[in-house]
Order: C-alpha cells, then structure tokens, then sequence
C-alpha cells in the first residue's frame, strides 16, 4: 500500500463517516454502516449524563446550517400503541444525510420500542453510561436523499403497555457534503414529546344548508314526494358540474352523493340528474316514506351539507316556461304532417309584457 489514501468517503454520512488512512497507511476507524450509539443529543435526565451528537465527530456548531431538521408524531399515545413517526432534514446542495433517535422517558430511561421498518434504518443499543437505552438510526442504504436536497425516514414507535406518562423523542442529524472531511458538514438536533392519553377525536365542521324544493315550481313550501324531481341548494356541493348520462340514474357524480333518510329511519341514495358547486337536481327514492326526511349531501366519502324536506304521498308539479309551476307549460307539440314528425314549441317570450304566451 504505497499510494497514500487520504480521507475516503464512506456513504454512511454520519459520526464517522470516514475511513481515515494516516500517512503510515495505518487505518483510524471504519464505521459505514452508521453512527455510534448514544449520539442523539439527549440532555442529562435521572442518573443519565447528557449525549453527545454529531458535532463529536463532525466540526460546526449544531442547528447553525439554514436548514430544518424535524420529527413529526401524533401528539398522543395509548398503552401499548403502535405510533407512526417519521423524521425528515432538508438542507440546500446536500445529497447524503443520517440520523440518530431514541425515546426516553422524563427519568431518562428507554420508554416503549422504537421498530425499523424497512431497510432504511437500524437499531442499536445504548451501552457504558447509556445501557439499556434503544437508538434507531439510517442504515448504509438509508443515506442518500429521497427528494431534492431532503431525506425522510419512517418507522413505529410501539408505546410501553402501561402508561409511561410524558415521552420524548430526542434526535441528531447530519447533512454530509461527503467532501471527503469531516468540515463542512452540518448537524443538527431537535425533540418532540408524545403524551398519554387518547388523541381528542377533532370537532367535525358543521354542516352547509341544503334546502331541496320541487325543480318544477322551486317553491319551498311545496312538500315533495318519492319519484318526484328535486332541485336542491347549497354551496360547495360539488368540485365541479356533471350530468347524468345513463339509465337507471347514477347515485354519484363527480364524486358527490344525496342520501335521504325519511322518516322511518330508511336511508337511500338518490338518483341524480346533475350536481354542480351550488345546485344539484335529484330524484327523490322510490319506497321513501312519508314525513320529514332528512336530506345530506356526502361529497368524497364526508359530509358536507345537509336540510330536511317534508314527503308527502302525491304532490304534482307541473314544469311551466316561467318556472314557477304556473302558466303555460315548459312543453314542446309532436305535429305529424304528411308522414312527417316535427317538435314545436308551446310558448314564446312576450318581451314587452315579461311573460311567457302560448303560441
């Protein structure tokens, strides 16, 4: 070995990254599967001193980069709880990144079991002053970016069975410039606790009117009826507007639903002519009984609006030009002539009256 081998880069990126060959050719260390353990940063907590992070090995001031280093959990756990928890670090013109976690209770001590899921991380165990600790860190093929200038790491944190109270996670990570030295690369350090207790279910919001009158006459005291023809109104009923173009009618368009549950409790989808953000026109369920009946409008699989309507056995509605069900009537004339079949209207504008006249 008579070539001299400065600073080889080892694709870990982290707390001895490197495999550093001294003029002699003598190797000072080699650890490219990843970190030493015990380099998450913790603070002094019960009988524990506090953890060094990557600045042991690397030079710089820890959190002094620009860029951002983060753990993202529920904000709650239950005894014995498998938790999501990922942690992400971004920083410009980097390419290669590490990291080092652990979850400690306020004594110090190992709170629940940290897990890998996959390839891209690994676990350690503490050892010396920091026994009995667990310590998740990136593998050798956990390094390399996942998106531009970040990586992200996702694995589970299995809460202790009893109630540990208040659990914090404490992490170290690293954005290598994989120079080929340990200046330059930038450290950084951050927390996130995790407390006992159920996630509070959040408040849904409440739901948008929808008030529903017959689309013959629109007037909203007028009771409806099964089979009858609705149009019903609102705001934010559909991402978009979308007709029906089939038989038997949909039950959903542009993803929006009307569900009408009368007044024995009987929920049914409604048939729908045509929704749009502020108006959709439907078809009131056959066998929907009579009484009020609540009407809701479900768009994406929630929620959004909802009105009641009285069903009654019979309420004729007659389509008239003026659409207000009455005058003369939104019809056209079938005339046969000589063999020949033609539509005509019935009714024309009398614009100097504003009205509609039959022809």
């Amino acid at each position: 070995m008579g070539s001299i081998l400065s600073k080889i880069t080892l694709i870990a990126a982290f707390c001895a990254l490197f495999i550093l060959f001294e003029l002699n050719s003598s190797p000072a260390g080699a650890f490219s599967s990843g970190p030493f353990a015990s380099r998450s940063g913790a603070p002094a907590l019960g009988g524990f001193p506090q953890e060094t992070s990557c600045v042991e090995c690397h030079t710089g001031t820890a959190n002094s980069g620009g860029g951002t280093f983060t753990i993202t959990s529920p904000a709650n756990y239950s005894p014995g709880q498998s938790v999501p928890v990922t942690v992400t670090i971004n920083q410009a013109n980097r390419a290669l990144f590490g990291f080092e976690l652990t979850a400690l209770n306020d004594q110090g001590q190992k709170a629940g079991d940290l897990v890998s899921n996959d390839g891209r991380t690994q676990l350690v165990n503490g050892m010396g002053g920091f026994a009995g600790r667990q310590y998740i860190q990136h593998s050798f093929s956990g390094i390399v970016a996942n998106t531009p200038n970040q990586n992200t790491w996702t694995f589970t944190w299995n809460a202790p069975a009893q109630n540990a109270g208040r659990v914090t996670f404490y992490a170290s990570g690293l954005a290598a410039d994989a120079n080929g030295s340990v200046s330059g690369d930038l450290t950084y350090t951050t927390s996130r606790s995790i407390n006992s207790g159920s996630t509070p279910t959040p408040t849904p919001a409440p739901l948008g009117q929808f008030a529903s009158a017959s689309a013959a006459s629109f007037a909203a005291t007028v009771p409806l009826t099964a089979d009858g023809i609705v149009a019903g109104f609102g705001t934010g009923l559909s991402a978009n507007t979308a007709f029906a173009t089939t038989l038997p009618l949909p039950t959903s368009l542009a993803d929006t639903e009307v569900i009408v549950r009368d007044a024995n409790n009987q929920t049914r989808n409604a048939g729908l002519f045509f929704v749009s953000p502020n108006q959709i026109n439907y078809l009131v369920p056959t066998g929907t009984a009579n009484g009020v009946a609540t009407i809701t409008v479900r768009r994406n699989g929630a929620d959004i609006a909802q009105g009641a309507a009285n069903i009654d056995t019979v309420s004729p509605g007659l389509f008239t030009a003026n659409v207000s069900g009455q005058g003369v009537a939104a019809a056209v004339i079938l005339r046969r002539r000589n063999g020949v079949d033609t539509f005509e209207p019935v009714a024309q504008l009398n614009s100097a009256a504003n009205r509609f006249d039959p022809i």
